[in-house]
């Protein structure tokens, strides 16, 4: 992420993450008509919804004036516990509060995400949250951050 405020701002990140839910929920659709899939999202869809939690909690981020060096810093980078915890601290969930199973279902995805291992693969056992938690999850997120930030498309 470069650090120009001027090319990236709350609402451009909310308008983002939106896009990635909405591919991430085609491409859960698309496969799960696909034997194998049924229970069990593919990677793909995972590695898009991740991006649209990282994105939505970054939109939130910078517009409580946390720098986007800051964002793009180690200290926050891909982590989305990180990500979370901060935007708890400076006021997220007097937006919206999430079940204490979809906060579960993040913390499984944020070990595949903030590793890259949905980006490229490691071998051996892994544990895939539900789809359908990571969805209610970010439905409420991008819905509380669009409003916040002044994005109106988010209609879910």
């Amino acid at each position: 992420m470069h650090d120009n405020p001027e090319l990236t701002t709350p609402i451009g990140l909310a308008r983002y993450a939106h896009d990635f839910f909405d591919s991430s929920r085609a491409v859960d659709d698309h496969y799960g008509k696909k034997d194998g899939f049924e229970l069990v999202s593919p990677i793909p869809a995972l590695y898009l919804i991740g991006h649209s939690i990282e994105l939505a909690f970054k939109s939130y981020l910078l517009c409580r004036g946390i720098t986007l060096r800051d964002l793009g810093s180690k200290k926050f980078g891909h982590d989305l516990h990180a990500c979370q915890r901060k935007a708890k601290e400076l006021g997220l969930s007097a937006l919206v509060k999430f079940d204490p199973a979809e906060e579960g279902a993040v913390e499984l995805l944020n070990t595949l995400y903030s590793t890259k291992q949905l980006n490229y693969i490691v071998t051996g056992m892994k544990y895939i949250p539900a789809f359908g938690l990571l969805e209610s999850f970010t439905i409420k997120l991008v819905r509380a951050v669009s409003a916040e930030v002044g994005y109106k498309e988010f209609n879910r």
